[in-house]
């Protein structure tokens, strides 16, 4: 896998074709991934704050330690998109109404972004901070939200058959209750 850093992305960055690259210490911000085709591709410790993804593929690319914010994920070319994401910052993001299925969020921060009518099963957000995020109308049947934080799902409007909560916060689906709970 060749090593792309910012002193040589831009020739690269050209191509609607990118394969077998390792993307590091890149600041994308601002750039435009349209119509490009990821594939086989990590993009480490990079900066993807508000770039353009409009039917780009994702082919089995992983996005570690990386800022990603104001991205519509929505847009991208979903038929042959594959990837994952472990230890990232994603903020004011949409995956709504996206079949995600056994997609990987571990360890990341997940800020104000919307899963509403995602189809996540056998997702993982194991040990995930989840403040604000949507979650409505979503499938995270056999999802694992081990160790995750700062949820509110809904239980009566979400699917979450033999979905996997740490003890400390499955108290957490009760907030839709407005009950009071005291120790």
């Amino acid at each position: 896998m060749e090593k792309i850093t910012n002193q040589n992305f831009q020739e690269i960055i050209k191509n609607k074709d990118i394969f077998n690259m390792h993307f590091i210490w890149i600041d994308f911000s601002g750039e435009n991934f349209s119509l490009k085709n990821f594939s086989d591709c990590k993009i480490e410790k990079c900066n993807l704050s508000n770039i353009s993804i409009k039917n780009t593929t994702f082919n089995n690319v992983y996005f570690i330690k990386s800022k990603i914010m104001w991205l519509d994920f929505t847009l991208i070319n979903t038929i042959l998109s594959n990837f994952n994401f472990l230890n990232c910052n994603i903020d004011l993001c949409s995956f709504n109404q996206m079949i995600l299925k056994n997609i990987n969020f571990e360890d990341s921060f997940i800020k104000e972004c919307n899963f509403s009518k995602t189809n996540l099963e056998n997702s993982n957000f194991s040990y995930c901070n989840l403040e604000k995020t949507i979650f409505n109308q979503t499938n995270l049947k056999n999802a694992n939200l081990i160790g995750s934080s700062n949820f509110y799902i809904d239980p009566n409007l979400n699917n979450l058959e033999k979905t996997k909560f740490s003890r400390e916060n499955a108290i957490l689906l009760l907030s839709s209750l407005n009950i009071i709970i005291e120790w």
